[in-house]
């Protein structure tokens, strides 16, 4: 009778301690105090990109974070951000660049796009495709060097104490050498064509290439010409001017595209070819 009272207090000793030590986590839990990230977000001049880049940095904002989105003053302006009240976590801030609409989004580019998508000659496929990335690299450099001449809005970048940025994978040389100076990780879009930086094997002549219409059943000259138009995409994002980052982190290692690229901590889901393949979906429904 003694063993058996016994072994009951033993037990309700036992579940009470379990119960207080349960109590105590919980409490510790609860009460823990939980800091969301300061985070930088920097879009390249696409009003596409531009847009996933707010919506991303506000609804980061309503769980907890202060997010900052730095976008370019001809952009379009996500319909939500009014809906933003200033003071909060969330804050898109435009800088000055030059003309009324991104180049990406000009009816330039769209016309080219379309030349792109109607030709049936390779040559000249691979010649429109050349032209489109060297004025988009161009347009998109002017854009970042705009932003870093602007002393005002780089003091404020570096005051601000981010902890994160996410990025885009355009001009590298120039935009990624900001979160590099600030020596925080960052995360950035993640293309196809660049799955290399990465470290992520691909074979570009298995893959259908941006700007192209074909499937993954190509022949062997489509094949060829994929292989083609993506080492013209390597060779045009390789550069190995060191320019920017010497400027904004003259104590750090100097580093070009290729290696900033490859300190890229996170890929997220990559938007890029919508644009393109909605200008070959416009050109064939016309057809």
């Amino acid at each position: 009778m003694c063993s058996e009272h016994r072994i009951r207090a033993m037990v309700l000793t036992g579940t009470l301690a379990k119960t207080v030590v349960l109590m105590l986590i919980g409490t510790e839990v609860m009460f823990a105090p939980i800091f969301g990230a300061k985070m930088l977000f920097i879009p390249a001049n696409f009003n596409s990109h531009v847009q996933c880049f707010a919506r991303l940095a506000a609804d980061l904002a309503q769980l907890g974070h202060v997010t900052r989105v730095l976008a370019p003053s001809n952009a379009r302006v996500p319909h939500f951000i009014k809906d933003f009240p200033g003071g909060g976590n969330f804050s898109y801030t435009t800088y000055q660049v030059d003309g009324e609409e991104p180049y990406p989004n000009s009816r330039e580019l769209s016309a080219a796009c379309l030349r792109l998508a109607a030709s049936h000659s390779t040559w000249e496929k691979l010649s429109l495709w050349s032209d489109i990335l060297t004025d988009l690299f161009n347009y998109g450099e002017s854009d970042c060097v705009r932003l870093l001449d602007n002393e005002h809005m780089m003091k404020q970048v570096r005051d601000d104490g981010y902890q994160f940025a996410v990025m885009d994978p355009f001009v590298t040389q120039c935009y990624y050498a900001i979160p590099y100076s600030l020596g925080v990780p960052y995360a950035s879009l993640s293309v196809p064509g660049l799955t290399w930086t990465y470290r992520v094997p691909r074979c570009p002549s298995f893959v259908p290439s941006l700007g192209f219409n074909y499937t993954d059943r190509m022949s062997f000259v489509q094949r060829l010409t994929t292989f083609l138009v993506e080492q013209l995409l390597l060779f045009k994002i390789q550069n190995d001017t060191t320019t920017y980052v010497n400027r904004l982190a003259p104590d750090r290692p100097s580093i070009n595209a290729y290696q900033l690229m490859q300190r890229v901590q996170f890929k997220t889901f990559n938007i890029s070819y919508i644009y393109f393949n909605s200008m070959h979906k416009q050109y064939y429904h016309r057809m």
